[in-house]
């Protein structure tokens, strides 16, 4: 009994809990600032010290995606997502796509955006970067990081997030695990396995 409570238990650890979406909340609040893009090739004349937040994360399924914030006490969010990585100094390089304002319906989050204070990136939304061309296509195992920053440099405060894909999907917060983490972890579970079976 205490050895299966031990391997579950190890395999509780290493098992990464993916969900449809993942939700998180924040608050820029005094946070590190950049100087934010405002597009592919440029960056903002307004948004030069913004205060942002960065959340690492993957998918499990190569697939379309949606990336939803909305302003609890922030007044005027602005989202971009970056992959397979992220470096403040250097805000043009890896950016996949960004947002401004959003008015309608969230299909992650509950509720309605509420325009400056919500943003959005989904496939067909004309306000992303890419005049919703490309949206949010992401693939599975690429280590992807969802910005979090304001419209201009007096825009923080708190807010709610998540993203999401449709039916089957899956999104993981955090760094993509390493392969040999992986695969140590499963010959480990494996030996266990085999030791318990052979008394």
């Amino acid at each position: 009994m205490k050895k299966q409570l031990f391997v579950l238990a190890l395999a509780t650890v290493g098992a990464q809990a993916f969900g449809q979406a993942a939700f998180w909340s924040g608050d820029t609040t005094g946070d590190p600032v950049w100087n934010r893009p405002v597009s592919f090739t440029s960056l903002s004349g307004v948004g030069t010290a913004t205060p942002y937040e960065v959340q690492p994360f993957y998918v499990k399924q190569d697939d379309q995606y949606v990336f939803e914030v909305n302003g609890v006490s922030h007044p005027d969010t602005f989202i971009l997502v970056y992959g397979p990585s992220f470096n403040p100094a250097t805000p043009l390089v890896g950016l996949i796509n960004g947002d401004d304002d959003f008015s309608g319906t969230f299909t992650v989050l509950s509720g309605s955006g509420q325009g400056f204070a919500s943003s959005r990136i989904a496939l067909g939304e004309t306000s992303n970067f890419d005049g919703g061309s490309g949206g949010l296509f992401l693939t599975a195992g690429v280590q992807y990081y969802a910005v979090v920053t304001g419209f201009g440099n007096t825009d923080f405060g708190t807010y709610d997030a998540g993203i999401g894909g449709p039916a089957g999907t899956r999104v993981n917060l955090g760094i993509v695990p390493e392969p040999a983490t992986m695969i140590a972890l499963g010959a480990g579970l494996a030996a266990i396995a085999a030791r318990r079976r052979r008394k």
